[in-house]
């Protein structure tokens, strides 16, 4: 079947810039996704004992999926009921730029490489029992195939909001953080995203109205996008 690509949007619980240690969700359960896909609570059972830290050690922490870019390892991996839990170990390179988008708030989701193994079909969903894991990585939407917009749930308003806060985040670390040039031009790519994201949600064309004055929501927006 071949390794698939799942998101995670759980929030990473704890990041120790001093040990380099980075506790984190890698896979959530019980959520049915785009594909229709539900990964089960045991899923990661088998695979994380025979492939994780107290096993053949084979499961890497990556950089957007990408096998030439390894950034750690887990020291620990465990299901609780929200997911797989993973204490990674984030190695200390590139100036320490993987830490510091931790710390800065920038890295904030996640997505596993794996294979199905054993999946049930249902009406409501593919529920997926057991899978062989090879890796979860540290991803942004700029990693994604997808516009952030895309999928978006919620009003142009409340979409408008959430990329707003996180161009807010992504202009904090530009301004204030120590990164390499290479990360810089990452932030700053990733901002000019957002921003065309944004521009077009005030732009888009207005609905008929019987206000004469323009939506409020449309003004609050742009000055918001002014001052960012």
């Amino acid at each position: 079947m071949g390794i698939l690509f799942k998101n995670n949007t759980l929030p990473v619980t704890d990041v120790d810039t001093t040990q380099g240690i980075i506790t984190l969700y890698a896979s959530s359960f019980g959520n049915v996704d785009s594909d229709g896909d539900v990964i089960e609570k045991g899923a990661f059972t088998k695979t994380v004992s025979e492939r994780g830290p107290q096993g053949s050690n084979r499961i890497k922490h990556l950089w957007m999926h990408n096998v030439m870019e390894p950034i750690g390892r887990p020291i620990q991996m465990m299901e609780d009921m929200k997911g797989l839990l993973v204490v990674s170990k984030v190695s200390d390179v590139k100036n320490g730029d993987y830490l510091k988008l931790y710390a800065d708030g920038v890295i904030t989701e996640h997505s596993i490489g794996f294979e199905i193994i054993k999946s049930q079909d249902t009406k409501e969903a593919r529920r997926i029992t057991e899978t062989r894991m090879w890796e979860y990585s540290s991803v942004t939407w700029g990693a994604n195939e997808n516009t952030p917009v895309v999928g978006m749930k919620g009003t142009a308003e409340e979409k408008a909001e959430t990329l707003l806060k996180r161009l807010d985040t992504l202009t904090k670390a530009f301004t204030k953080g120590s990164y390499t040039d290479e990360t810089f031009e990452l932030l700053a790519v990733e901002m000019q995203i957002l921003k065309n994201e944004i521009t077009a949600l005030v732009t888009k064309e207005p609905q008929p109205s019987t206000q004469e004055s323009e939506p409020q929501f449309a003004i609050d927006i742009y000055e918001l996008y002014k001052i960012l």
